[in-house]
């Protein structure tokens, strides 16, 4: 499917290679977004356990919600150079995101789980209790990891669909006023459905 962007052409995708600052940029702005996304995503979380449970809201908690989304952030950008999910990318689109959201849903729950052990090791808690906030059982684990997994869904959703158009494109369409700066073209005949 041929992609039409009216955007400068990417030295990577030229044949050319980025220089170490502008690699540094790239990967600065792609940890900013992910990091607000999450730190959005652990607030949220927070706030909602401390109403439901009937707590005040702490500031300590929505701190901790930052802290989070910085660690889980770099993570991700980990996870991404270690190409995790990268065989998911021959499959359709939506399999790829899916693939991505849940082995990363699993991750947070993974890291989550430490965190609170560490926690409670600090405190002096037993582990049991630690693990209370995270639903304390199995089925409450798992609920946890279920509404994690949904809420990564649109974001690689994002981030998969940017990777497939490229060079910034998706970006341009999202924040740019302009509707000429971005135009996606396919034409069926000539693509077809012979895949």
């Amino acid at each position: 499917m041929p992609n039409v962007a009216n955007t400068a052409a990417d030295p990577a995708e030229a044949g050319g290679k980025k220089s170490l600052e502008e690699r540094a940029v790239s990967e600065l702005k792609e940890y900013a977004v992910i990091t607000a996304y999450l730190w959005l995503l652990f607030a949220l979380f927070s706030l909602h356990k401390e109403l439901v449970q009937g707590l005040d809201i702490s500031a300590w908690q929505q701190g901790f919600a930052i802290v989070n989304a910085l660690i889980f952030g770099k993570v991700i950008l980990i996870g991404q150079a270690l190409e995790v999910g990268k065989g998911l990318e021959r499959r359709a689109l939506v399999w790829v995101v899916l693939g991505k959201s849940l082995t990363f849903a699993i991750l947070l729950l993974a890291f989550h789980l430490v965190e609170e052990a560490i926690r409670a090791w600090f405190e002096g808690k037993p582990l049991s209790e630690a693990f209370a906030d995270l639903g304390g059982t199995l089925p409450g684990l798992l609920s946890y990891a279920a509404i994690f997994f949904v809420a990564l869904i649109p974001f690689f959703a994002f981030r998969e669909a940017g990777r497939i158009l490229g060079n910034g494109a998706l970006w341009d369409l999202f924040l740019h006023s302009d509707e000429k700066r971005f135009r996606l073209v396919e034409d069926w005949r000539k693509w077809g459905r012979t895949r």
